[in-house]
């Protein structure tokens, strides 16, 4: 009797240790992570999708770039999958660019958002941007540059304090700016390199789902000191002389007027001179910076307003000042009677 129980025991033990096992598991080295993504509008209506993925085979690691159309772009990435030889595993996409040809579509571009965050398999932290290039050129250019070491991408959005007008965005962040009453985003636009592997062209402002307009990379940068960027590193150029930020912030102070929102900006800079013409002061080249970053942030608003996409996120200030009933009616009642005034005062080292 002991005999049979020990015997279904065995029995009992092995057949549990056989389902334990994870039957649809892909070995870690078989797996394909795809680094980029690149997604724009193909011909007759369909969606073409290109992936920068590198491939090891027999200890070598090369990268392959593979493009695929149809009309669903899930149903594109889903028949990837299905055709490759190993496993693809979009969880560790690091980029996605999306060409103009889609991104200027505004219900396109709103259907394609929603994918990127509901899409379980993508990270929402991958950075997006857009181009005018043609994507599989783009990433051909890439390859070049810099082949399978194409992890190396992030490193062109975070360049720390010597390249404070290039500009980063996220996939979450660009899902939560279409929900968001008081502020619009700004999304990078770049072009493959010659020798480097991207140029940054500047950025696309995107109110909800629609692109309005673009700025170039001097103008994001004001844009980035409105979200928390510093301004360190940035190279100044007068026609008197150039010089280097060696430090900035900006206060905000918002109030609500008679006659509307008003909000008062101080920026400040502290600054190098690394060259300058015989005979230009100190106060000169002061004067001037200061002249030309105020006409410079007044033009980028006055389009902004025109367009009713706050891209400063001046909105933000209100929030506790505007009845939250009525914040959905930030960009129509009350940004285009928004008045700001904006100082600059340049210090020097």
């Amino acid at each position: 009797m002991k005999r049979n129980n020990r015997f279904k025991l065995f029995i009992i033990l092995t057949a549990l240790t056989i389902l334990c096992g994870c039957w649809d598991v892909k070995e870690i080295n078989l797996r394909t992570p795809p680094v980029l993504i690149g997604i724009a509008k193909g011909n007759h209506d369909e969606f073409k999708v290109t992936l920068y993925v590198p491939i090891t085979q027999r200890g070598k690691t090369e990268t392959r770039i593979v493009t695929e159309q149809g009309n669903s772009i899930s149903n594109i990435l889903q028949q990837m999958q299905t055709n490759s030889d190993d496993a693809l595993d979009y969880t560790q996409v690091q980029f996605i660019v999306i060409h103009n040809n889609l991104a200027e579509n505004e219900e396109e571009m709103g259907k394609l958002v929603r994918l990127l965050m509901e899409f379980e398999q993508l990270p929402s932290k991958a950075l997006v941007a857009f181009t005018d290039e043609d994507i599989e050129k783009m990433m051909s250019n890439i390859e070049k540059v810099i082949g399978v070491h194409a992890t190396s991408i992030q490193d062109f959005f975070y360049k720390g304090g010597w390249a404070p007008e290039v500009s980063s965005t996220r996939i979450w962040e660009l899902y939560q700016s279409l929900y968001s009453y008081t502020k619009d985003i700004n999304i990078p636009i770049v072009v493959s390199g010659q020798d480097t592997v991207l140029r940054f062209e500047g950025s696309a402002i995107l109110k909800k789902e629609k692109m309005v307009g673009r700025i170039n990379p001097k103008e994001n940068l004001l844009v980035n000191l409105f979200h928390h960027r510093n301004a360190t590193g940035e190279i100044e150029s007068l026609g008197s002389a150039g010089m280097i930020v060696k430090n900035s912030s900006l206060h905000i102070k918002s109030s609500m007027e008679k006659d509307g929102p008003l909000v008062s900006c101080s920026l400040k800079l502290k600054i190098k001179v690394m060259e300058r013409k015989k005979g230009v002061t100190d106060k000169q080249i002061q004067e001037e910076l200061e002249k030309q970053i105020e006409k410079q942030f007044n033009k980028i608003l006055e389009q902004a307003q025109k367009n009713k996409s706050d891209i400063f996120g001046l909105g933000q200030h209100f929030r506790n000042q505007i009845p939250y009933q009525e914040l959905k009616n930030w960009r129509e009642d009350y940004y285009p009677k928004l008045k700001v005034n904006f100082q600059v005062h340049v210090s020097h080292l």
